[in-house]
């Protein structure tokens, strides 16, 4: 497949991110651009939103049942224990 040069504009703050994601993924910006551009537009082909909310649901069905009351207590037992 041919490729063709064309270029970006990004903001001086986005590009330094961009830079910052290559650097710690051992990549180039301009590669690593691509890839996330690729991704980001093909990801959302055809995708449609209540088969998304449907796989949503499904995945959440599958969690254990988490009682966030019990968990915040039991964290702020052990932060407690911690201090004394």
């Amino acid at each position: 497949m041919a490729t063709q040069d064309r270029t970006v504009r990004l903001t001086p703050t986005s590009y330094d991110l961009l830079e910052q994601e290559a650097r710690r993924r051992g990549t180039e910006p301009d590669v690593l651009a691509e890839e996330l551009l690729r991704a980001d537009l093909e990801g959302d082909a055809g995708e449609d939103l209540e088969a998304v909310l449907g796989r949503a649901d499904e995945l959440r069905s599958r969690l254990p049942e988490i009682d966030g009351v019990a968990l915040a207590r039991e964290a702020r037992r052990e932060l407690d224990e911690r201090d004394a």
